[in-house]
Order: structure tokens, then sequence, then C-alpha cells
């Protein structure tokens, strides 16, 4: 049974607008996949994904009128996606057939009927359809009777051949629903899996859904499975079954306790420690250089920069180290070395902390020496190497030092 009633009022309102405005235009609207799936679970939050044998276009740009809202064009996939404030994100897609001329490469789609877009897609479980004017069912494959058994199963039997990144989809909605993967299914994925079938597929595409596993709830839980199955070889080129559950749930507790973590760098570090990692490996990835760099040193210098904290005998020689290192890998340290927690706590609050002292007022000439007194200068306030007041000569007698050690032909 579906009812749209418990919807939050947006996702409520979304759906009547459309129901509305597919009335007015005589078009058909089904409610398709997912959507669908969550609300026969009884969820409360869906995706608006809509599909149409007919008139995708006529509804998107209707209802973009009718919302005064945006509509975008996506002709390659049949596809368009309606915005408007105050509404989510509308999805409005032309029912579609696919062909996959090469096993992995992204499918040429073209118009078809209700029933072949829901035989196409990767699940039993996504592939229902609930039509919006008058409330059937369309369930060709059987996903009520696997939603009722809390089964995640494929559609055909070269479902992961043609698009092997529904390995990573297979695990990441058993995790999320609580589902078991059905035994030939699974049988179908080891076997995509050991064949090396990923390796179809191009980075950038088992990057984006690397990086959907990282947002799940319970990431460790999904990460730890991908390892297990051998789904991240194609990607980091081991397949030795390591153990990375501990680490993870780690740095889950850390993201849950500071949100402004950037999750993927951290859960990509966990995940190639102890491989030997080369840039290389982040190839497709997006990540930034600055990122990049961060996921390096969670994945290889780690080690290396603890032995050096050990050897700190000071806040100013830990906040040197500590500068030169990420939030996040600050975060790691402090999650696994519990000694240095109260160190990284205290960098963390100096950080925030400003000097109040211009380095016109130190009476010295410009250069890159009067910024790096200023920042000693801060060190020393911060630390009670120095008091406050004592800051202005400090900064200056910093000043002129390192200025005579650039210039040593002008002393």
């Amino acid at each position: 049974m579906i009812d749209i009633q418990n919807l939050p009022n947006a996702q409520r309102r979304a759906i009547e607008l459309v129901k509305e405005v597919s009335a007015e235009k005589g078009v058909r609207p089904y409610l398709v996949g997912g959507p669908v799936r969550d609300l026969l679970l009884g969820r409360q939050s869906i995706d608006v994904d809509v599909t149409l044998e007919e008139g995708s276009s006529t509804l998107a740009r209707a209802l973009a009128r009718r919302v005064e809202g945006r509509v975008r064009s996506f002709p390659q996939f049949l596809t368009y996606k309606v915005t408007a404030p105050d509404l989510p994100e509308i999805d409005i897609a032309t029912a579609r057939t696919e062909r996959y001329r090469t096993p992995g490469s992204l499918p040429t789609v073209s118009a078809g009927k209700l029933s072949d877009d829901l035989l196409r897609r990767d699940f039993s479980i996504n592939a229902i359809a609930y039509d919006l004017l008058d409330g059937s069912i369309h369930d060709p494959a059987n996903g009520q009777r696997d939603l009722r058994a809390r089964l995640i199963r494929v559609l055909h039997d070269q479902s992961f051949i043609d698009d092997p990144t529904r390995v990573f989809r297979a695990v990441r909605l058993a995790s999320r629903l609580g589902f078991s993967i059905e035994p030939h299914t699974a049988g179908l994925m080891r076997d995509a899996v050991s064949s090396g079938a990923l390796g179809t597929s191009s980075k950038e595409r088992l990057w984006r859904e690397l990086f959907l596993a990282m947002d799940e709830e319970d990431a460790p839980k999904v990460l730890s499975a991908l390892e297990e199955k051998g789904a991240l070889a194609a990607l980091f080129g081991v397949d030795d079954k390591r153990s990375v559950a501990g680490a993870l749930e780690k740095i889950r507790q850390q993201i849950e306790s500071r949100p402004d973590l950037d999750r993927y760098v951290l859960y990509t570090g966990a995940l190639l420690r102890g491989v030997t990692p080369e840039p290389s490996l982040l190839e497709g990835s997006g990540f930034s250089q600055k990122r990049a760099k961060s996921v390096m040193q969670i994945a290889r210098d780690l080690p290396r920069f603890e032995e050096a904290l050990q050897d700190a005998r000071s806040d100013r020689q830990r906040f040197r180290l500590f500068k030169s290192v990420s939030p996040e890998v600050l975060r790691l340290i402090a999650a696994e070395q519990p000694g240095e927690s109260d160190n990284v706590a205290r960098f963390e609050e100096f950080q925030k902390f400003r000097l109040a002292l211009r380095g016109n007022e130190l009476e010295v000439p410009g250069g890159p020496h009067v910024a790096k007194a200023l920042e000693r200068t801060r060190v020393a306030v911060f630390t009670g190497e120095i008091q406050p007041d004592e800051a202005r000569a400090f900064a200056r007698e910093m000043a002129i030092k390192y200025l005579s050690r650039e210039s040593p032909s002008e002393r």
C-alpha cells in the first residue's frame, strides 16, 4: 500500500503538482524506482522521480511554468530536471530502453514503454512503478516479493557484466535497507569481480560509486563489505582482503563529531593504508592537489609523522608539525593516539587565536620576514613564552633577526 500523505510537505506538494499538471496536459506520470521502493517500505522521505511513456517534455516545461521554476534538459538521457524554491528537485524522464555496446560502457538509450524502462533497471526492488493518476502498481520483476523477503536481486545474469558499478550499488542498498543479497545474485557478483568486470568501467564512474558508499549512514560497513568482496581492487590495485573495519569506524566517529571534515579524504586514506600508494591511484577521483596530498599523508606518511610527534617536547615543536598536515590528519592522530588528543585540541584552539599586531607597527623593512616574525610571536604569546604586552618588541626583534638571515650581504 502506497500513501504519500505522510511525506514531508515539500515532497507531497511536488507530487500533487505533478498530478495536477499531468491531468491538465493529458499525460500519464509514474513514480518509479527508488521512491516507490521506499514508499512501500514505509519510509517518509523520497526522491521525486517521474517517468512517462509520452509527454515528458510537455510536463517538465508546464510544471516549471506553474511553479515559476527552472527546467534543465539532458537529451542524451531523455530526462529533465525541474527546480523551484521550496520544492525538492523533480526528475522527469521518458520511459527508456537501453543497450550496452560494450561491457562497462554507458548505455545507449532510446524511448520505450514503461515495461522496458522497469526491466532495464538494476534490481527488482527498483523496478516498480506507481501510477500517480489511478494509484495502480506495475511490478513486472516481482520487486514487491523481494521487498517482503528483504532481498537484493538482479533482473538478468548479464547485469553485473553490462554495468559493473551495480556491484557497488548492491552492497550499498543491502547495507542501507538491512537486506541480503539473493544467493544467485551474490554468485553473479563474485564471478563478475573475479573476472575483472569492474575494470571495464571508467575510473570516474567507480570513484563516483565509492563516494556514494562513503555518504551512507553506515559507511564503514559498506566500505568493509566492498573491500572484502574485492570490489576495490579495480581502483586500488590490491585484493589482499585487509581488515579496515576498525580504522573506518574511528573515522566515522570523527566525522560525526566534526561534520566539517572531508569524509572522502579520510575514508580514502584509510582504505589505502598499508598499500604503499602512489598518487596515480587517485586518477579519476577528482581530488584537488591539496586533497590528494592529504590522502597520501593518511595512507603513507602517518606512521612517520606519529614518530616525529613522539620527539616533540614543546607546544612550539608540536605546532610546527601540526601545521604541515591537514585537519583530517589531525583528527586521525587524535583518534589513534589518545596521548595527543589534548595537544591536537590545543593546536585547533591556537588556529583560532589572533595577534593584535600588524606588520607596519614593527618599523622594519617589508618582506616575508615580517609575516614569519608575526607568526613566531603569535606562537610565543599563545604558549605563554612571552606576555601580550611584550609582543611588539619580540616581533620586531624576530623580524630583524630573520631579515639578517635573508640578506647576509647587507648586514
